[in-house]
């Protein structure tokens, strides 16, 4: 009984750390874009964050995406009937813009007039056809809102490439 104890008040008071840690790397990449009726979070998806949002397979379905292209996960709340325009999110790094091409989960297909009922949940990815510098501040546009992106030094480091042993 004793053996069986141990490991599992260890497994009890390590959850908590694991799922606090996870809390602060997705933070880390996280803004609000605050929009009439729906703000959306924009998690910034990479190495750090990619894990901690999907599971396998399509973990590794995202995660080839990444290599040549910039990827937000989107996700959030109408409070209000609204249509929105799926189409205009475009990324603004150095004087260069590019626009979004939409995945859709739920409620996030393609198109101007996207109709998204009160109460429902808004989830996709955005994917920017163009790798940006994350240790470069970026902004995230969507029709006359925004969000600006400038990630710590901190976590530009957890981005860093590991050493080979």
């Amino acid at each position: 009984m004793r053996k069986v104890l141990v490991p599992l008040c260890l497994l009890a008071l390590c959850l908590p750390i694991a799922a606090q840690d996870a809390s602060e790397q997705m933070k880390d990449f996280t803004r609000v874009l605050n929009g009439d009726g729906l703000k959306l979070s924009l998690l910034q998806l990479n190495e750090v964050t990619l894990p901690l949002a999907f599971q396998p397979p399509t973990l590794y379905a995202v995660r080839a995406r990444t290599k040549d292209n910039t990827l937000f996960y989107v996700q959030g709340t109408a409070d209000k009937a609204l249509k929105l325009d799926t189409t205009s999110f475009t990324i603004d790094q150095n004087g260069e813009s590019t626009v979004a091409t939409p995945m859709n989960i739920k409620h996030f297909e393609k198109g101007t007039e996207v109709a998204v009922p009160k109460g429902e949940k808004v989830d996709g990815i955005l994917v920017f056809g163009k790798v940006i510098d994350l240790a470069q501040p970026f902004t995230v546009k969507h029709g006359k809102d925004s969000v600006k992106f400038e990630l710590s030094k901190d976590a530009v480091k957890k981005l860093a490439p590991k050493p080979a042993n």
